[in-house]
């Protein structure tokens, strides 16, 4: 018997007070993928993520979660099912590394009982796998981006989720963080999470998607492996860019080099010589 998708969504209808921003939306996301949403801004990717998420709630169509409607889990069992890292996210002041990350543990305690040795240990190897270990004392606003993302996704470790959502989670973050972080995404998915970003970077998304699902509009334009999905065509009519793709010659995965839109004077000397 064929084992239901991690997500699938059935003609959802979403949007926020009444303005709709996806519309009529049919998508499946299998168990222990790496699947990333990509497409131009306002498309839908970070709303069809927090439907998902029970953020927002569809006013037309279905959510599944594991083959079970996500109207049929209390709160409690969705967060031990689900874990989001929304964009923009914000501490109380003066919160260390390690409270933070202690967050994650609330779904598996009731608001009485007392830290228990899994607790304990679920913290500790969120730390550690993040590499947050040695700055647990520290107060998240002094940290670095790089450094304040990895305490955030060690809270979602922490969690102890099968599915990990992550919107946008290299924004703001200097280029070597933000491989950094796509670095220890991989590495969760391969230890067997389903793992389901927004990213904007194709070329990253190529890298480390296993699946890619393409958004414009409000609707699913295409979905697929990247190197299926990443034509010039479809980045040409999606996102308004002519492009060659050639590949990466590290990874051998689908790399998009713009063209030019006018002549570049490659090679002329520099001005006021």
């Amino acid at each position: 018997m064929t084992a239901p998708p991690a997500i699938e969504l059935d003609s959802v209808t979403v949007g926020y007070d009444r303005r709709t921003v996806c519309r009529d939306v049919s998508l499946r996301v299998a168990e222990g993928s790496f699947t990333v949403f990509i497409g131009p801004n306002g498309c839908g990717k970070s709303t069809l993520l927090r439907t998902v998420a029970r953020v927002l709630r569809p006013t037309e169509g279905r959510v599944a979660v594991l083959g079970r409607d996500v109207r049929g889990y209390s709160r409690r069992q969705y967060a031990r099912t689900v874990g989001l890292l929304p964009q923009g996210i914000e501490a109380p002041a003066g919160m260390t590394v390690t409270d933070l990350v202690l967050r994650g543990r609330h779904p598996h305690r009731s608001p009485l009982s007392r830290w228990t040795a899994q607790d304990e240990q679920a913290v500790s190897s969120a730390l550690d796998v993040t590499g947050t270990t040695g700055f647990g004392d520290r107060i998240l606003a002094e940290l670095s981006g790089g450094q304040r993302q990895r305490a955030w996704l060690a809270m979602l470790l922490a969690q102890d989720t099968p599915i990990l959502l992550l919107d946008e989670p290299t924004t703001y973050l200097d280029i070597a963080h933000q491989y950094e972080v796509l670095d220890l995404l991989a590495d969760l998915h391969a230890g067997g999470r389903t793992v389901v970003a927004v990213l904007h970077d194709l070329n990253q998304a190529a890298r480390y998607a296993t699946d890619l699902v393409v958004l414009r509009g409000g609707h699913v334009a295409e979905t697929g492996h990247p190197a299926t999905v990443l034509t010039p065509d479809l980045v040409a009519d999606v996102f308004g860019l002519r492009c060659r793709i050639v590949p990466d010659p590290v990874t051998g995965t689908p790399a998009v080099f713009p063209e030019p839109s006018r002549p570049h004077p490659t090679g002329s000397a520099p001005a006021g010589g």
